[in-house]
């Protein structure tokens, strides 16, 4: 199955706790091989463990494609080396005040749109990180781009109050087909339901039947 249910720490915010590219994906330091196991199979990629600053809240505080992975000034001289030494790409902490990566920017291999607020340093690094074009954007009246939107190299799923010119514009910046969706019956937080990549998705167990059907006609899984 290309989408699957997952929860973990008896927590249905998978998203909030994973990260996944078509390269690699990350989860907790503390997850159980069950769970490995599961986000291995499903989205075909190998999945490393791993804290940051001691965190297990992974796709809040970091965010990546297939090419790089940015992480906040909060992760350890220690977690930063074992990620280079395990992944082999390009790997960036990001100096600023700005912890909550994985909600301020919505990436995949061909783009991010990233928040308002990000100077123009913090631009150039994540440029030059993911390797891809940077758009500042608001999605659904939101600046949290990286909640309320997720993108793999096949479509991009949106907040259901975007804009026909937002999902547009979305769809010329990602090179992707990019349309509305809902998760956990009815909620717009895209981002903490769902960890995917072009392969595969494990999403939230309140997400319905519509829902999913949804994701993946949207996201080609």
């Amino acid at each position: 199955m290309p989408i699957e249910f997952a929860a973990i720490y008896g927590s249905e915010f998978v998203g909030a706790f994973c990260l996944a590219t078509d390269k690699y994906a990350l989860i907790p330091r503390d997850a159980d091989e069950k769970f490995r196991r599961l986000v291995e199979e499903n989205l075909e990629v190998p999945a490393y463990r791993l804290s940051i600053g001691m965190s297990p809240i992974t796709g809040i505080l970091a965010v990546g494609n297939s090419r790089g992975l940015i992480l906040p000034f909060l992760a350890l001289e220690a977690e930063v080396s074992m990620i280079k030494r395990e992944l082999g790409i390009e790997v960036s902490t990001l100096l600023s005040s700005k912890t909550a990566l994985g909600n301020m920017i919505l990436t995949n291999d061909k783009a991010a749109i990233v928040h308002s607020d990000f100077t123009k340093h913090e631009l150039k690094v994540i440029e030059d990180t993911l390797d891809v074009e940077v758009v500042k954007g608001r999605l659904g009246g939101s600046s949290l781009v990286g909640s309320v939107a997720v993108a793999n190299n096949k479509g991009a799923l949106v907040h259901p109050l975007a804009t026909e010119d937002e999902l547009k514009w979305v769809s010329d910046v990602m090179k992707v087909r990019a349309d509305v969706g809902t998760v956990m019956m009815g909620s717009n937080l895209l981002r903490v339901a769902m960890v995917l990549n072009s392969r595969g998705a494990l999403v939230a167990p309140t997400t319905s039947g519509p829902e999913l059907a949804r994701i993946e006609q949207v996201l080609f899984l």
